[in-house]
């Protein structure tokens, strides 16, 4: 029998910041020192500690400057809506998450950053710095479909199955490779009956533990086997967004290919001998405890989780790790055989992540300067160490860590010879020479359309908790999808 110790009842840093502080009503009175650089951004799973290194190097290289950080929180997203509509916005960057940078930059209150994209960086123009997955996307086209940058990514999420290392080494469980091998283990980790003792608590160990709050973690993996299915073609082609009848599943095999991804995920979270009772109404906090404290082997999450499993401050023998996503090569309860026909491509999270520069500011200037400080290599080994994720920039050199968890990660990340995300990628010469290319470009940051046709229309929920079967899910999806689609072009004037 195993015991660990258990885990206090700690809240996530993250989690526990009760209200926005007095920085969130300064803006209208505040005065904007010249030499301040003001930074609102978003401090959550990745930290503070990453920027606040940044913050000192900047000012060194900028003697006479200094950067505010007091606005690094959790609230940051609604800092940043009652900022930029102020008449006295002294915010000078933003670095945050959200779809309403979409409609900032369309009401024209991020400044354009398309001089940025031909400077350099570690010799490098910052247009090439750009991860691939998001090249594409940092283009916008306004109404006369002339193209600009108001935003640039922030990081390449890596989103995934996590997994507790020291259990897996302890009773020498082989990383699946398949579908069928993570089924194969899901059964053997339930038939070896594992108990863990947690305080007064014990329980058997299952194979997954979830949390019903973020129930689009899911996402990274059913869309990584849905790319597999599919190949990266007909999955540049669906992410177009041209069609509504790209979501009715008798017709799109793309399509076809997600709802069998999604029949793959119900595989695992519809089986009751594979994952921990009563998930649907976890907390992220309450189900990475669980994790923590071995009562699952196994979780979809992101890159974020290390972060915060480490703010639980932790003195057991838990190791994190990352797999590869296995292959979605299995054969389904009537016996069809389904194959992968491209084997290393992989989602990014990050689509509603952005940096960004109030048009109000008056040290825009200043401000690139520290998006190129970020962007750098310097910048990139930083996030990687204190922040333990990956920014959504290409190194121009060598970057290292100590970190064994980030080793894993990085490996696990370039092992891929693909990867994607929710944009629509088109280049910045197709979407300036063809207005249908426009018109779906302009579809997509309308904020309407995206994989699952809008992120309220997600099945999962409805499947695990409201009964649904998933042909009747995705129907009501693609329903769904045809009786918006005319009146969603018309709400961006494409009708």
């Amino acid at each position: 029998m195993k015991t660990i110790k258990k885990i206090g009842a700690v809240a996530l840093a993250a989690l526990t910041v009760a209200s926005v502080p007095a920085a969130f009503t300064g803006c209208g009175g505040a005065k904007n020192d010249p030499n301040v650089l003001n930074i609102v951004a978003l401090n959550a799973g990745y930290g503070k500690e990453w920027i606040t290194t940044l913050a000192k190097k900047f000012e060194e290289d900028h003697p006479g400057y200094k950067v505010d950080l007091s606005n690094v929180i959790y609230q940051a997203p609604s800092l940043i809506t009652s900022h930029i509509n102020s008449k006295n916005n002294i915010d000078d960057l933003y670095i945050s998450v959200g779809t309403s940078w979409k409609t900032y930059a369309a009401q024209g209150k991020f400044a354009a950053l398309d001089d940025l994209l031909d400077e350099t960086v570690d010799g490098v123009k910052v247009i090439d710095k750009i991860a691939d997955e998001y090249r594409n996307s940092v283009y916008m086209p306004d109404r006369n479909g002339d193209l600009h940058t108001y935003r640039l990514p922030w990081t390449a999420g890596v989103g995934g199955i996590y997994y507790n290392k020291t259990l897996f080494d302890e009773y020498e469980w082989d990383i699946p490779q398949t579908y069928d091998e993570l089924i194969t283990l899901c059964q053997t980790i339930y038939d070896e009956n594992i108990q863990v003792k947690v305080g007064n608590k014990t329980q058997q160990v299952m194979p997954f533990v979830y949390t019903g709050a973020n129930i689009d973690y899911f996402d990274y993996v059913v869309y990584t086997w849905w790319a597999q299915l599919s190949g990266e073609q007909a999955i540049k082609e669906f992410t177009q967004y041209s069609s509504a009848d790209n979501y009715d599943y008798t017709k799109n095999p793309t399509y076809a290919n997600l709802k069998t991804a999604t029949e793959m995920w119900h595989g695992i979270f519809g089986n009751s001998k594979y994952v921990m009772p009563d998930c649907s109404s976890k907390s992220n906090h309450d189900a990475q405890t669980d994790f923590n404290n071995g009562y699952a082997v196994m979780m979809f999450n992101g890159d974020w989780l290390y972060n915060e499993i480490l703010d639980y401050k932790i003195d057991n023998d838990f190791e994190l790790a990352i797999m590869k996503t296995p292959v979605a090569d299995y054969t389904d309860a009537q016996g069809v055989e389904h194959k992968a026909i491209e084997t290393s491509i992989t989602y990014t999270i990050g689509e509603d992540q952005y940096v960004a520069i109030p048009a109000s500011s008056t040290k825009k200037e200043l401000a690139k300067d520290f998006i190129k400080l970020m962007m750098s290599d310097y910048g990139y080994e930083v996030f990687m160490n204190q922040a333990h994720g990956l920014l959504a920039y290409k190194p121009a050199g060598e970057v290292t860590s100590t970190d064994k968890f980030m080793n894993n990660l990085l490996s696990v990340k370039t092992s891929y010879d693909k990867a994607f995300t929710n944009y629509p990628s088109y280049t910045a010469d197709e979407i300036a020479g063809d207005k249908k290319v426009r018109d779906n470009r302009l579809l997509y940051l309308s904020n309407l359309v995206d994989i699952w046709g809008t992120g309220g229309l997600r099945p999962f929920g409805n499947i695990l908790t409201g009964g649904k079967k998933i042909d009747a899910a995705f129907s009501e999806i693609g329903t769904e999808i045809g009786r918006q689609w005319t009146g969603w072009r018309q709400d961006v004037n494409l009708e």
